[in-house]
């Protein structure tokens, strides 16, 4: 039987993948940076239809210490431009491991004031930057050292960060061939981030707990399957090398 009819045989269910499914890793600023990965352990085919729901909004994350003096207000200054999000949560503080509220937020000035009722504490902030970004989704195909790889999507996050992804819906956009959207089992699904800032899912462990981005957005649409389908592998390692970036 023919790769394409086995796929129309299979029976795939609807839904997404999600942040909690990747494996994740801070960033290095400057540089591309593997920020999200998944080994699959079903074959996955991702979508592609006006009904589906791209959602990718990555933050930066930056540490803050406060000062030696108790309950006094100090003014932080971020590292890059800050924006008001229209998809998630643009500013997101925690202290010493806890979610707190800022005393304000100078989106002008990209600068947050704060009071601390204790000292040296450790500030965790992760929000949403106005600086360009490239990010692509790719698959790697298993063995020769992750060399074997296509890119799925490609966006800047001048307009991932900007739109209202509710509203202005975000596709991967497939048009190379039939097999481009599936990933067989073994297969990685694969973030890259490309950032003049640092981009992280979650801050070191701190006093009372592990600060997390949970403004960040990352669920990618997708169909999967239990069945075991014979030869996909192959068949889509051979279609990357045959269309390969």
């Amino acid at each position: 039987m023919a790769i394409k009819n086995k796929l129309k045989a299979a029976s795939w269910v609807p839904g997404s993948v999600t942040l909690r499914e990747f494996d994740t890793q801070a960033g290095t600023s400057g540089e591309a940076s593997v920020v999200a990965e998944i080994k699959l352990g079903r074959p996955l085919q991702l979508r592609d239809d006006h009904d589906s729901e791209l959602r990718l909004v990555l933050p930066a994350h930056e540490h803050f210490t406060t000062n030696g003096s108790a309950d006094e207000q100090e003014t932080f200054e971020l590292g890059h431009n800050l924006i008001e999000s229209p998809s998630t949560q643009d500013f997101l503080l925690w202290e010493d491991g806890s979610v707190v509220q800022p005393d304000s937020i100078d989106y002008d000035a990209n600068s947050f004031d704060y009071t601390s009722a204790g000292t040296e504490t450790d500030l965790d902030v992760f929000y949403v930057p106005r600086d360009p970004a490239s990010v692509e989704i790719r698959k790697t195909a298993p063995g020769a050292g992750g060399k074997v790889n296509q890119t799925l999507k490609e966006a800047q996050t001048a307009i991932l960060h900007t739109r209202d992804q509710a509203q202005q819906e975000i596709q991967f956009g497939f048009d190379r061939t039939p097999l481009q959207p599936y990933l067989p089992r073994k297969f990685k699904l694969q973030v890259v981030v490309d950032a003049p800032y640092k981009v992280a899912f979650e801050a070191p462990e701190r006093a009372n707990g592990t600060p997390r981005a949970r403004n960040a957005l990352l669920s990618l649409p997708r169909f999967q399957t239990e069945a075991r389908i014979e030869d996909l592998g192959a068949a889509v390692k051979q279609d990357m090398i045959g269309v390969r970036g």
